[in-house]
């Protein structure tokens, strides 16, 4: 883990989850051609998460297909994931 610039074609990725955050201080340094899923298995693993398969990646509000790598979305420097389940609508009705 680091917080250091990254090397040439690579970036920093922390994965944030509602279990926690991977790596649990600071960043990982990943190559940027990578596909992004490959992050998101380590993380699923160190923290223990179950019943991935329908979760989804995003930046901000960009949501990520994780076959595709970090380069593909122009992605660079440090960058943090949110991989969660989806969010489903509904909420309070208005009264």
């Amino acid at each position: 883990m680091t917080d250091k610039d990254p090397k040439p074609h690579h970036l920093l990725v922390a994965i944030l989850t509602t279990a926690g955050a991977y790596p649990a201080d600071g960043f990982n340094e990943e190559p940027e051609n990578q596909p992004i899923k490959v992050e998101l298995e380590k993380a699923a693993k160190v923290l223990k998460l179950t019943n991935t398969a329908t979760w989804i990646a995003k930046v901000g509000d960009t949501e990520l297909d994780i076959e595709k790598s970090y380069a593909s979305y122009h992605l660079s420097g440090k960058v943090e994931i949110n991989y969660g389940p989806r969010e489903t609508g509904g909420g309070a009705s208005a009264s």
